[in-house]
């Protein structure tokens, strides 16, 4: 169970997945959710029937494969050893690569899906691609052309995609559109819950084609900030004290996390402070030393600002995405006990003209 997905922003390939690895039985695994701490516990609790860990759903080889897999690990190991071992080949295309597909064992990858784009050609700012399936049907999905969805948040995601203006900004390009929509997933996680109980969730990425390096690249450096305000009145908007972000690290996902109370003295008293690596499928968490990652710290390159509203019978959440090249508006540092905060008034505004546009 798992969100994966396949979609063209400006001509350029794009892939959308989760983190959520479901398993049907329990053993006790602990694993922190940020946003909601141990998960595991949390499912126990409620009497759902299985616990969660953290598994890479968008791998990337020799920048030039892209795959995004749903369904048994297992098998997506095997397949995506294969798609490893021939990254590096010559003059690869698509037909190449479901050959080798073809020749695996169709017994051992039979519940397995698999979306992937091959990086043919590269001129200048754009590139040429080729799309594989296997047991993935290509669909039309309005704004976005043609484009493939699976896994079990794929209905949720088909709707997100529909209720946001992703592609009308001015000059919007496929890391804005990609920004907007990550943090519309992890708001959708944040205002429902309903995403790990449907088994999707858990941590979005995304990944597209990079003008900059020629080769495709995941999406990181994405800060998501969480606020609250009361309907319709003039008290100021409040600042949750916790911060999470996404980035990566020799190809493992980085999720960032820190929570923290306001002292007396005007500091910041740390009461949460953790790093979640998360390494891509082929590789194992023992491979990476967390003590060689170094200072994480809360710099970004896009800031989403989720914004609980507290009406009178319910709430709501809202988001929107910050993400203009200049300036920090939201400084975060970390030090062993404490933490230093400095918000400039330009968030707290642009949440404020948003809430008013609603009216």
């Amino acid at each position: 169970m798992t969100l994966v997905a396949q979609l063209a922003v400006n001509g350029a390939p794009f892939l959308i997945g989760d983190v959520l690895l479901s398993s049907e039985t329990r053993t006790g695994l602990k694993v922190r959710l940020p946003l909601v701490g141990d998960i595991n516990q949390i499912l126990a609790d409620n009497g759902l029937p299985f616990e969660i860990e953290f598994a890479q759903k968008i791998n990337v080889f020799d920048g030039r494969i892209a795959v995004a897999w749903s369904g048994s690990s297992i098998q997506a190991k095997r397949a995506l050893g294969v798609l490893a071992n021939i990254s590096s080949r010559q003059k690869l295309t698509v037909d190449d690569i479901l050959v080798e597909l073809k020749a695996i064992d169709q017994t051992k990858i039979d519940k397995l899906q698999l979306i992937g784009v091959l990086l043919e050609g590269v001129s200048g700012t754009t590139c040429n691609t080729g799309l594989f399936l296997l047991r993935a049907s290509p669909e039309n999905i309005p704004n976005f052309g043609t484009g493939c969805v699976g896994g079990s948040g794929r209905e949720r995601f088909l709707q997100i995609l529909q209720s946001g203006s992703w592609l009308t900004q001015a000059n919007a390009t496929e890391y804005h559109v990609a920004h907007g929509i990550l943090g519309a997933l992890t708001n959708e996680e944040y205002r429902t819950g309903n995403t790990i109980a449907n088994r999707w969730g858990g941590g979005f990425e995304a990944l597209t084609f990079s003008s900059t390096s020629g080769y495709f690249e995941k999406v990181g450096d994405i800060l998501h900030t969480f606020w609250e305000v009361e309907e319709n009145s003039e008290d100021a908007i409040r600042l949750f004290p916790f911060f999470y972000k996404t980035t990566y690290w020799r190809d493992a996902l980085v999720l960032r996390t820190a929570s923290f109370e306001p002292l007396n003295s005007g500091e910041l008293r740390l009461k949460t402070n953790d790093i979640t690596v998360i390494p891509p499928l082929l590789k194992g968490i023992n491979e990476y030393d967390v003590a060689e990652l170094g200072h994480v710290d809360f710099t970004y390159r896009a800031v989403c600002c989720h914004v609980l509203i507290n009406k009178p019978s319910n709430r709501d959440c809202m988001f929107l995405v910050d993400q203009r090249e200049s300036g920090q508006d939201v400084i975060f540092q970390v030090d062993q006990g404490s933490g230093h905060l400095h918000i400039s008034n330009y968030l707290p505004n642009i949440i404020k003209m948003e809430l008013s546009s609603r009216k």
